[in-house]
């Protein structure tokens, strides 16, 4: 009588082990790789050429608690609670506020908005960062082994990162599902590795007193803080525990963290500060003198896959964090192609692509080190946590009606860590910081521009329209009609584009059936097929479609008419006229003002039009000029 139970259950825990196991590639990918170079960074920044056994202690107890309250209290047990139908990232966060009141197309990004999208953009700069260094980080073990193989690193660092960006077209799902496995070994090495260093120097395990932090900060001072932007490379990836939710849940990747990756982690920091005890002077790189030498080579072909992985991990969170801000109309509608037929995912953004590859490239050519590096990483991961936090603050008042005191308590206890962190790392801007912050910025103006201007030209658009109202007044006195059908996209249900003051198209537009697709975007990630789209006979031969997408869906409009069932909505394919604006930009105002609107209008030239958009393949597709003036 049991045993259908038993096997449910017994499936059940089978899709959570296999869920788990993928998360250790793609969410873990990042902060796995961390041990490569944080605790080195750390005594690079305090600049002792032999460390201390209270410096050792100290900095490993700031790592330790570092990693309990920003991963274990923080995001595992609030921030994953902030999901939006499953979803997670700051967007989607920011689609879970926008849900209460949703904006309006015609309306600036306010300041809430330009937060998170600022938040957002930093992540294109750690996309840079990222991949750089934790590549160099791995293959610079080649110097321990062979010393004389120094001048080697950079060109095998570059090999191997080209190599891996020029793959992205081809989609990630064969090398997907060796992420999981080969992380899990890396894990359990780099555990084994640490053990063996605190069993040399157990007196390593007095740093889990959060007492000695505390007392490294007292005797240190403002250096401490500058400690601290070392200590902040022990959680960097963080963020992708929350950006990530949707792909595997939030149990998969807790059971993920508890069970392996926090364990490991731990151990091989404090394996690194155990080796330190026992020698003071190699501070230049702890992970690779806790391996043996028979092993080096091995341990670099590992520590090289699982870097590539972390990199694989976030170059594809790019690319969905553009996929989303796309749908959500805050980036130029680029080209997406999906590389996979059964993962949605699975997405490759060509542009996005090339642009992160040039920058990784310059910082391997610039920096050529990856503790030089290391001093330029930090600023964008604190900020964007810093951001999060921040965004939650929102959630709790305006989604889940927290009282002022409880949000304030809470969210202040987070922003006591991150601003504490924040401030390590605001001295690595005149170090190398400036690099990704700057690319960060220049991302963060695309995002405001785009959005800004877009609202204008929706704004101007309504002008041109007319209400519905009197659009069903006026085709009343229209006798004479072509075949077919004439379509026009619009996003409000009050209005029909256009036609208010083009006189060629009340002259012309007179089909046998005239068709308002009215497109929504909905604050909800994706929109069950069944409920994507409804039909209304608004006049006799006029009729609208509404059709709502989710902010992970690509609008596919033909895809929308060809599921309505034939009773609701008979269309004859040849004869399907669109008729899609044009606009005509006319820039007013001051010099900058202007200078706005042409990169605005520059950006939407070599972004995709409106047709290919919305997938529009019709017989016959007209483009209406709208002169603007904004």
């Amino acid at each position: 009588m049991n045993h259908p139970k038993i096997n449910s259950n017994r499936k059940v825990g089978d899709h959570t082990a296999s869920l788990t196991l993928g998360a250790l590639g793609v969410v873990f990918g990042d902060i796995g790789t961390n041990p490569l170079y944080a605790l080195r960074q750390c005594f690079a920044n305090l600049g002792e050429k032999s460390v201390a056994v209270a410096s050792v202690l100290g900095i490993l107890s700031l790592i330790f608690w570092s990693l309990i309250l920003v991963v274990c209290v923080k995001y595992l047990t609030f921030i994953l609670r902030a999901d939006h139908h499953g979803e997670g990232g700051t967007l989607a966060m920011l689609a879970l506020i926008q849900k209460q009141q949703p904006p309006l197309v015609t309306a600036s990004p306010g300041g809430l908005v330009l937060m998170v999208l600022f938040g957002s953009a930093l992540l294109y700069g750690d996309g840079v960062i990222t991949p750089a260094i934790s590549v160099l980080s791995a293959v610079e073990g080649v110097k321990i082994a062979t010393p004389g193989a120094q001048g080697m690193v950079v060109p095998v660092s570059l090999v191997i990162l080209v190599g891996l960006f020029l793959l992205q077209s081809q989609g990630t799902g064969v090398v997907g599902g060796l992420f999981g496995p080969v992380m899990a070994v890396w894990f359990l090495a780099i555990a084994a590795l640490g053990g063996a260093g605190i069993a040399q120097a157990p007196r390593v395990l007095l740093a889990l007193n959060p007492l000695a932090g505390l007392a490294f900060m007292l005797h240190h001072g403002w250096l401490g803080f500058a400690v601290l932007g070392g200590v902040v490379l022990c959680f960097s990836g963080a963020e992708a525990l929350f950006a990530d939710l949707g792909h595997f849940g939030r149990l998969p990747i807790r059971l993920g963290w508890y069970a392996l990756v926090l364990p490991s982690l731990v151990l091989n920091f404090f394996g690194q500060g155990a080796r330190l005890l026992l020698h003071p002077t190699e501070t230049e790189n702890p992970f690779y003198t806790l391996v043996p030498h028979a092993l080096l080579y091995p341990m670099v072909a590992l520590a090289t896959l699982a870097t590539v992985i972390a990199s694989q991990a976030l170059i594809s969170g790019v690319f969905s964090l553009t996929e989303q801000a796309i749908h959500m109309g805050y980036f130029p509608r680029l080209n997406i192609i999906h590389t996979s037929q059964k993962q949605a995912g699975q997405i490759y953004v060509a542009v996005v692509n090339y642009l992160l590859m040039a920058g990784c490239i310059f910082m391997v050519l610039a920096f050529r080190a990856s503790d030089r590096l290391g001093a330029a990483y930090g600023l964008v991961v604190i900020g964007t946590m810093t951001i999060t936090s921040l965004t939650y603050f929102v959630v709790l008042r305006k989604v889940w009606n927290w009282p002022l005191a409880g949000a304030m308590a809470l969210v202040g206890l987070f922003l006591i860590v991150d601003l504490s962190f924040l401030a390590g790392n605001i001295p690595k801007i005149v170090e190398g910081a400036w690099v990704p912050l700057v690319l960060g910025l220049f991302v963060f103006a695309v995002f405001w521009i785009w959005s800004a201007c877009r609202a204008r030209v929706h704004l101007a658009l309504d002008a041109w329209s007319m209400p519905l109202e009197e659009f069903k007044t006026e085709i009343k006195g229209w006798p004479l009609r072509h075949g077919g059908t004439g379509v026009f996209l619009t996003t409000h249900h009050d209005s029909v584009p256009l036609v208010g003051r083009n006189l060629w198209l009340r002259e012309h537009a007179r089909h046998e059936q005239l068709l308002l697709i009215t497109i929504g975007q909905e604050r909800t990630p994706y929109v069950a097929a069944a409920s994507m789209a409804r039909v209304e006979v608004l006049a006799p031969g006029f009729l609208r479609v509404t059709a709502s997408f989710g902010f992970m869906q690509h609008p596919d409009v033909m895809r929308v008419l060809r599921n309505l069932p034939p009773e609701k909505l008979n269309l004859d394919w040849d004869r399907l006229a669109f008729y899609l604006p044009e606009a005509i930009i006319v820039p007013k105002g001051g010099w900058w003002r202007r200078r706005i609107q042409q990169i605005f209008e520059f950006m939407g030239r070599n972004s995709l039009s409106q047709a290919k958009y919305f997938c529009v393949q019709p017989g016959e597709t007209i483009h209406v000029g709208v002169k603007l003036e904004m």
